[in-house]
């Protein structure tokens, strides 16, 4: 459906507040950032970025989804790249996230120690987790529709933790982790795509 006009404005004024957070966030850290330093940066009122987001809180989850968002895009090229193997999908997919997780701007910041927004995406982290799981679920349900929905989510829940886990904590590159992320994982997945 096309979007209208102020639909696309809307949308627009969005992406501009929330790509002046990001300048925020790797200049001065989430911590200290304010509404008011936002609206400056975007060239908007604080009423407004208050009206599009809420509030701090709200405009800070906003933020870390749309980061979230483009790392899923990665993974859904690399599920695309590997359809016809589901155990070299799910190692393109994780491989494509640790990647990008470790040139992605938000996950620098938090990992620089900016703790701000490490909530966001750990222990306060339901929203995101549960917008990567549905995102995941629905992608390997259209790859392989014949799959156990129950061994799909099991599969999907653990590995956005372990995904995440890996990306906001690294104990190692991200080919390494995938190998050892893999290591754990493929007899579950053999065995899933097996029945």
């Amino acid at each position: 459906m096309k979007q209208s006009y102020a639909e696309r404005a809307r949308a627009g004024m969005r992406d501009a507040i929330l790509d002046a957070v990001e300048r925020l966030v790797i200049d001065r850290g989430w911590d200290r950032t304010r509404m008011a330093d936002v609206a400056d940066a975007a060239g908007v009122s604080r009423q407004t970025v208050y009206q599009q987001f809420g509030n701090r809180d709200d405009l800070a989850q906003q933020y870390v989804l749309r980061e979230v968002g483009r790392l899923l895009g990665a993974v859904d090229s690399a599920l695309a790249a590997h359809r016809t193997d589901p155990l070299a999908a799910a190692g393109a997919a994780l491989e494509a996230f640790l990647t990008g997780a470790a040139d992605n701007l938000m996950i620098k910041g938090i990992l620089a120690g900016d703790g701000g927004l490490l909530p966001l995406v750990t222990t306060a982290g339901l929203p995101v987790r549960q917008v990567a799981v549905d995102h995941l679920v629905a992608a390997i349900g259209e790859y392989w529709p014949a799959l156990d929905h129950g061994d799909v989510l099991l599969f999907a829940e653990t590995i956005v933790r372990l995904a995440i886990s890996h990306a906001t904590g690294p104990s190692a590159d991200p080919q390494t982790s995938v190998r050892d992320v893999m290591r754990v994982l493929s007899p579950f997945i053999q065995q899933v795509v097996g029945k």
